[in-house]
């Protein structure tokens, strides 16, 4: 893994679609610096029997440290955004998290790891299964811009009790 944008997904999974999509829709970095960490890859969202492949972006930005945000249809008209807890992705990596709008757990497709993510609006819901190991490595990089704990330090906004004792 060089962390370049010349990865794909052959090596994460979902490798059968490399002859569907030109190399600029395949996962792979967006950013090469530290801060912001995106990864674009190909989800499938999951349709009565039907997978239909989409092509989707993981974004984090340390400005935001609590967060990712998931962009549907990236780079298209017709984008959809979901931003959910940072936490809450990577306890999905393991077991069943999340109530309410957004669920998120693993699971494995022919032999494949992946992640599926649950996502309510009203009463309607849609699920879509990432390569699992592109989650993975998204979620490493974000634990490298900002380690679990130290949120707070980057979230540039001051606790309500750091703000009393700035005042005493």
């Amino acid at each position: 893994m060089t962390g370049k944008a010349s990865d794909t997904d052959d090596e994460r999974g979902f490798a059968h679609l490399e002859h569907r999509y030109p190399q600029a829709v395949q996962a792979g970095w967006v950013d090469n610096q530290p801060g912001p960490v995106t990864r674009r890859t190909v989800v499938h969202l999951i349709r009565g029997q039907r997978r239909l492949p989409v092509v989707t972006e993981f974004h984090y930005d340390s400005a935001d440290p609590y967060s990712v945000c998931v962009i549907f249809n990236a780079h298209t008209d017709m984008t959809v955004e979901w931003t959910f807890g940072r936490e809450l992705l990577l306890s999905g990596q393991r077991q069943l998290s999340g109530a309410g709008d957004v669920q998120i757990w693993p699971s494995e497709i022919h032999g494949s790891g992946v992640v599926f993510i649950s996502l309510r609006s009203g009463a309607e819901m849609d699920v879509v299964a990432a390569p699992a190991k592109v989650i993975d490595i998204f979620l490493e990089r974000t634990l490298e811009v900002v380690p679990l704990g130290e949120e707070e330090r980057h979230s540039g906004i001051d606790s309500p009790v750091s703000q009393l004792l700035d005042e005493i």
